[in-house]
């Protein structure tokens, strides 16, 4: 049975990517230069190589709430939020960002 509601919740977060692939055709953009349908595509490929749901950062699994809430993420919540505050810092102040981290 767990592997049955495995393979239904896989299903459920490869639809909602279709659905976000074609919210590309459609135009629907989150930002300048910034389409969820790319990291949607991204997410599929990760699929076929097998490295989706892992983080692409610390490299652990992302939690399955996570991936339902946001199935094209790419990293967990931690690296995420890390990954956020370095962006906001701006590359001269990564070190600063990285021993706060630590």
């Amino acid at each position: 049975m767990p592997q049955r509601k495995t393979i239904s919740r896989a299903k459920r977060q490869q639809d909602m990517l279709r659905e976000l692939a074609a919210e590309e055709a459609a135009g629907v953009t989150c930002g300048p230069g910034y389409t969820r349908a790319a990291e949607a595509i991204e997410a599929m490929r990760r699929i076929r190589e097998g490295t989706y749901g892992f983080c692409a950062d610390c490299e652990k699994k992302i939690p399955s709430a996570r991936l339902l809430a946001k199935p094209e993420a790419t990293r967990c919540i931690a690296c995420q939020s890390d990954y956020e505050e370095r962006s906001a810092a701006g590359p001269g102040n990564w070190g600063n960002v990285a021993r706060r981290s630590a």
